[in-house]
């Protein structure tokens, strides 16, 4: 009887549980070995990752398929950061210090045909591409600060957009290559800064006393999201894009890095220390704040959430592995279980279930003073993504399993009319929602 009852419980809440918007999936560990890999960039069409590792003994960049398998070390000289895919996803920019100098460099997407973008020997770090492909913008202090430079692609035609005597770094194209985003402590304080890509029209888009940096635009181009610390903590604000029209989206913790904007341009993703936590989180929320939801519980700290050019998946960071976790309209609970590893060998991705999303409804805003606010600078020591160096990251630690003890499982036979009676309940919930 006691078994029966709890099936028809089960079967009763599949049936009549809570039916609204979710953004949660299965969690997949696309890498999964005692280095450290650090997601860089999803392919234009969502097939491959780029990444940095150091799995060969070099901070190296590596491809693999989207689903973890066919790992291609590309470079094998020097060390080599912030790979990103060209927008038509038939080139990789990065940044090398091979020559002995960082410098930017170009490859084909299969490794050929490295080429050296620029020879200065100040350095010069890869920001971003413009959307047609056909200019890279990049920082240098070729000028004895850190200024923002643009070059056609092949190297071709450097031009300084920047000439102030403070620093400015980080640029970012807006999604019609008109305009460039960018952080600049010219004001003697870090604020969010717009230029026409030609360097003409610059102007000061925040104005407020605390650090304001990290700005990412939105799809249309009509909203810029950044980081934050004006309320006291390092929270994630939106404007629109002549600086108009703030608003505040969070309130309650300590942020890392830029706001991640769905490919629609409806949700942002971000990654979050809040009230309670120990580690950092990744969340989903809604373009105005609304509908907060946490995707990850890890324990390790879960940073820099990147969306799949489909808006399916987010890709992150986690204890030092690249994670994928898929979005779905529902959450069904998925059992752990461990991929075939690729033919030819190399690790298998390891799936495992996603934690059930915790809608936030109010948490008061706390002040986080273990750690300053974040000050944008361009690393001059060899950097991953996430400004980890790695000369000092800790190599992960494998956690040993102890295997499950051999025999019957006590109880194998309650389990069976309760699974039978979930799948006729999960057949049913999906012709109610339909």
């Amino acid at each position: 009887m006691f078994v029966l009852a709890m099936a028809l419980a089960i079967l009763a809440c599949t049936l009549f549980g809570m039916n609204s918007a979710v953004t949660g999936g299965n969690m997949v560990k696309l890498t999964n070995d005692s280095t450290v890999d650090f997601f860089s960039d999803w392919s234009p069409d969502g097939a491959k990752i780029a990444f940095i590792s150091n799995r060969s003994g070099n901070w190296d960049v590596w491809v693999m398929d989207s689903d973890g398998c066919n790992k291609v070390q590309l470079t094998n000289i020097g060390m080599s950061n912030n790979p990103k895919w060209s927008p038509d996803g038939t080139k990789i920019a990065f940044t090398s210090d091979r020559s002995g100098n960082w410098d930017v460099w170009v490859m084909n997407s299969d490794g050929s045909n490295q080429v050296q973008l620029t020879t200065s020997p100040a350095l010069d770090f890869f920001n971003s591409w413009s959307p047609d492909g056909t200019k890279i913008a990049f920082t240098s202090n070729r000028t004895g600060n850190k200024d923002i430079w643009v070059m056609n692609s092949d190297g071709s035609n450097k031009v300084q957009l920047t000439a102030n005597p403070a620093d400015d770094s980080g640029p970012v194209w807006n999604s019609f290559g008109e305009k460039l985003a960018f952080d600049s402590i010219r004001s003697g304080n870090w604020d969010v800064w717009v230029m026409d890509c030609d360097g003409t029209n610059i102007t000061r888009l925040t104005t407020d006393e605390g650090v304001d940096c990290f700005p990412a635009w939105s799809p249309d181009g009509t909203k810029i999201a950044f980081v934050s610390d004006r309320s006291g903590n390092r929270d994630i604000w939106v404007m629109d894009s002549d600086g108009s029209d703030k608003v505040q989206l969070t309130t309650d913790g300590t942020f890392l890095g830029r706001a991640s904007w769905s490919p629609d341009g409806k949700k942002i993703a971000f990654s979050a220390l809040l009230k309670g936590d120990d580690t950092m989180n990744i969340w989903v929320m809604d373009s105005d704040g609304s509908d907060r939801v946490r995707l990850t519980t890890g324990k390790e700290g879960d940073f820099n959430p990147q969306w799949s050019p489909d808006g399916k998946k987010i890709a992150y960071n986690s204890d030092a592995n690249i994670y994928v976790i898929t979005l779905e309209e529902e959450i069904t609970p998925t059992p752990t279980t461990t991929a075939t590893p690729p033919s030819g060998g190399g690790e298998a991705p390891v799936t495992t279930p996603a934690p059930t999303p915790t809608a936030i409804i109010a948490t008061p805003a706390i002040n986080v003073t273990s750690s300053p606010p974040v000050t944008p600078t361009v690393s001059l020591a060899v950097t991953p993504v996430v400004h980890v160096t790695p000369s000092t990251t800790p190599t992960p630690t494998a956690t040993s399993t102890t295997p499950s003890p051999a025999g019957k499982i006590p109880g194998f036979e309650a389990i069976i009319p309760i699974l039978v009676l979930l799948v006729v309940a999960y057949i049913l919930r999906l012709k109610i929602v339909k």
